[in-house]
């Protein structure tokens, strides 16, 4: 049988992770205004400031808070983030156009006051965790990009771990999960504080690892009252090994409900990953819902979505699936108790396998009741 060696294995993973997505400048850049849609993004960010204040590529440091002015190209395409590299065009590329460095008591303040200036969020507020291989732009310019794609109901926050931003530091990176735990802990924490009563986790990649780590450490450390806050979890594409992930929720004990993962048989990065580890899959590529059959999850298969953008980022970059989650009511109402009990409203097959739930989405029947 031919194997591939892990050096070979390394180059290929890093053409591949290295395409998921173009890279760009969290510097902030002067831009007129009036094009395009502004998104503000508030940011717990682990990664370490220079002495110019720019964040660190990869350096780790005490969790910092901010608020950026993101700006989103009128030219924008679902399921895309446009980037320009050090050039931006405001008419056709994502780029910041300020950051504003808080304190803790000025970022739970600012949080605070953006929920009572939106009610209709109704003190909801959701947490993107980055993956491997991003860059402080790249994690900043996903969320806004989430947020508005999406049509999210909720203060967008992110969770800007130090990642080196490189394909071929895997290592660093998976490292770097250790040392993030303590940091999103923080920015729960923050948030819950600040008057936030239902926070939303959405990990994408080995963010997913961050997030686990995260819930299982405040498990261990009785909880707190900032537990009682999490009001869902989302594990998009998570790179993650599956005993570990098994360990991690036995320890956790009871997991947030609801408590999603999103997998794809398509996922060529994660493929990689399973073989650099020894594996047959990661979490984020399990072939059904057998694999977490004892746990009370809900497994949602999206490998039938061709028309991604990115196979990695399937459930953000699919301009079909995006579709799909925008209909929140929709969406709130398939997920609200049992779901196997309201069949009609997801498109696609509901199994059941013990305690976890399996959603095989079919792109056609979404089509069809689109009316394309």
């Amino acid at each position: 049988m031919y194997t591939s060696s892990p050096i070979r294995i390394l180059v290929i993973l890093a053409l591949v992770l290295a395409s998921c997505t173009g890279r760009s400048e969290i510097a902030p850049r002067t831009a007129p205004s009036g094009i395009g849609t502004d998104v503000e993004i508030l940011v717990g960010s682990t990664r370490q400031r220079d002495e110019s204040g720019a964040f660190g590529a990869a350096s780790r440091g005490q969790i910092r808070f901010s608020s950026m002015e993101i700006s989103i190209p009128p030219e924008h395409a679902e399921g895309k983030v446009e980037v320009g590299g050090k050039n931006p065009d405001p008419e056709r590329h994502f780029l910041t156009r300020s950051i504003q460095p808080l304190s803790a008591s000025e970022f739970r303040a600012d949080i605070a006051r953006r929920l009572a200036e939106n009610p209709q969020y109704n003190g909801e507020v959701f947490i993107f965790i980055h993956g491997f291989n991003n860059t402080m732009a790249d994690g900043v310019f996903r969320a806004a990009q989430i947020h508005s794609d999406l049509g999210i109901n909720a203060l967008p926050v992110h969770y800007a771990w130090p990642s080196s931003g490189s394909p071929l530091r895997y290592a660093y990176d998976r490292d770097s999960v250790l040392f993030a735990r303590r940091g999103l802990e923080t920015l729960i924490e923050e948030i819950a504080a600040a008057g936030g009563r239902n926070i939303v986790l959405l990990a994408h990649s080995l963010g997913s690892q961050v997030t686990m780590e995260t819930l299982r450490q405040m498990s261990l450390r009785g909880r707190g009252k900032a537990w009682d806050r999490i009001g869902g979890v989302a594990l998009m594409a998570p790179d993650l090994d599956i005993d570990l992930f098994h360990s991690q929720a036995a320890d956790i004990g009871t997991l947030p409900q609801p408590f999603l993962i999103l997998v794809s048989n398509r996922d060529g990065a994660l493929r990689l990953s399973a073989r650099l580890t020894g594996e047959k899959a990661r979490l984020g590529n399990i072939s059904s819902a057998a694999d977490v059959s004892s746990l009370d999850v809900t497994v949602i298969n999206v490998s039938e979505f061709g028309d991604a953008r990115n196979t990695h980022l399937t459930a953000v970059s699919s301009p079909t699936l995006i579709a799909l989650m925008s209909r929140t009511d929709r969406i709130e109402q398939a997920f609200r108790g049992d779901i196997t009990t309201r069949p009609g409203l997801i498109p696609g097959t509901i199994l059941t396998v013990q305690n976890a739930t399996e959603i095989i989405l079919d792109p056609a029947r979404i089509h069809q009741e689109a009316g394309y």
